[in-house]
């Protein structure tokens, strides 16, 4: 599909967060002007508490580098420290505490995928820093002195994050997890001294941190800073996409394949996709307009949603093997396949991979343990008898077929049952 991706030079940053729709709530004093006068450095806080990045976490992935697209630096922050804590906001109850290993572990596998977002595009190195390194030589004293004297407890009470546990009895919000915005605050504070940044960015619960930090900034060092928030990301029934919801989706390829990848995103419902593909993707805006114009059944909104983000988080040559392997599956049958399709479809369907040169006959390959096509040999030859099943799409009755006859490249054959079915054989 021939997609029209925004030039970032023809839109400021926030005009172009506001006609996406992105925009939830700003200080007044942060304006395209201010940018375009200053270039603040801007920085966006991932918490670690997870080896992957996630689908929530592209808007805030795909915000900073619209900034940077546009000559803006940003700065990563991979909480070291926030991370062994937890942030109450948007939190029923306590959260279990992590092993400081396991935080750095987080930190190390995220680093690497934020570097492989970002080599996808033109714009000034990103800065990723861990607040670990300034919190870890740094005394219980020195930080209430410096740093807590600034904060009134009244006001810290008013924040929905705090008050909405309060009035939990049963669950209630401990000190530890009260602390958490005097550490968000103080971010601000070291990165401003450190590499200047005067913008902070996050999701819409985290507006009274966020300004918290500002406030902090203004109080400890005199200077201004700017907040700005995004909405979270949710469908059109309400539900989140997070790390800790039900089939999360990852951006680790490891946790989520790019082929599962391409195919969630693919599956968006209509009220989703146009909403989906002005908030996660670079698409310009009057090619989408065009795009919800086309027919329904199409699904234009869905394959462009699902090609592009599979392209930034996995690269063109994933997203073009998710294509063509979705094709695969979907037909039952390929002209020929490659080395590397064989490998992407064998990441969607179950697999069975037979010794090279090794015989393996129709009714032993649907009987096989790896494909669970047939209970018994009984099942596999009803099947057979019904013309039900089809090798590389030819509809195969025999049951003494020898696979390796069928093969349609790199040593692997598609295997069908019904409709829908799916199988792989490999030869290797």
């Amino acid at each position: 599909m021939s997609l029209v991706l925004a030039d970032p030079n023809a839109t400021p940053f926030i005009a172009d967060l506001e006609a996406r729709g992105l925009l939830n709530q700003k200080t007044p004093e942060l304006t395209d002007a201010l940018i375009e006068t200053e270039r603040p450095p801007l920085y966006v806080g991932f918490d670690p508490s997870a080896s992957s990045l996630h689908a929530g976490n592209m808007i805030p992935m795909l915000g900073m580098d619209h900034y940077r697209r546009r000559g803006g630096q940003i700065i990563m922050l991979l909480g070291g420290a926030t991370g062994m804590i937890g942030d109450p906001s948007g939190k029923d109850s306590e959260r279990a505490l992590q092993a400081a290993e396991a935080v750095e572990a987080n930190i190390a596998s995220m680093r690497i995928q934020v570097e492989d977002f970002f080599s996808r595009t033109d714009g000034p190195a990103p800065i990723i820093v861990n607040n670990a390194d300034w919190y870890r030589d740094m005394t219980v004293i020195d930080f209430l002195r410096d740093v807590g004297k600034h904060f009134s407890v009244n006001a810290m009470l008013t924040k929905d994050s705090v008050k909405n546990r309060i009035e939990n009895r049963e669950q209630g919000i401990s000190f530890t997890e009260f602390s958490y915005q005097l550490l968000q605050g103080y971010d601000f504070v070291h990165l401003h001294r450190a590499h200047g940044c005067a913008i902070q960015m996050g999701g819409s619960d985290q507006w009274g941190n966020i300004v918290g930090g500002v406030d902090l900034l203004r109080r400890m060092d005199g200077v201004q800073g700017h907040a700005l928030t995004y909405p979270l990301l949710t469908n059109s029934e309400g539900k989140k996409y997070g790390k800790s919801e039900k089939g999360a989706i990852w951006l680790n390829p490891d946790e989520t394949s790019p082929y599962e990848f391409y195919q969630f995103w693919l599956n968006s419902a209509d009220a989703d996709a146009p909403r989906f593909l002005s908030w996660l993707t670079d698409i310009d805006l009057e090619h989408l307009k065009a795009l919800e114009a086309a027919p329904a059944h199409e699904r234009r909104l869905q394959k462009a949603l699902a090609e592009l983000l599979t392209a930034r988080v996995h690269g063109a040559d994933a997203a073009r093997l998710s294509i063509e392997a979705s094709g695969v599956i979907f037909k039952g049958k390929a002209e020929t396949l490659s080395p590397e399709l064989v490998a992407m479809i064998a990441s969607a369907v179950p697999t069975l991979d037979v010794a090279p040169g090794a015989s393996m006959t129709l009714v032993e390959a649907l009987t096989h343990d790896a494909l669970g096509a047939a209970a018994s040999k009984g099942e596999a030859r009803r099947l057979l008898k019904q013309n039900a099943v089809s090798l590389n799409g030819v509809k195969i009755q025999d049951e003494a077929a020898d696979l390796r006859d069928h093969q349609a490249g790199a040593g692997a054959v598609i295997v069908s049952v019904g409709k829908a079915k799916r199988f792989l054989v490999r030869f290797r």
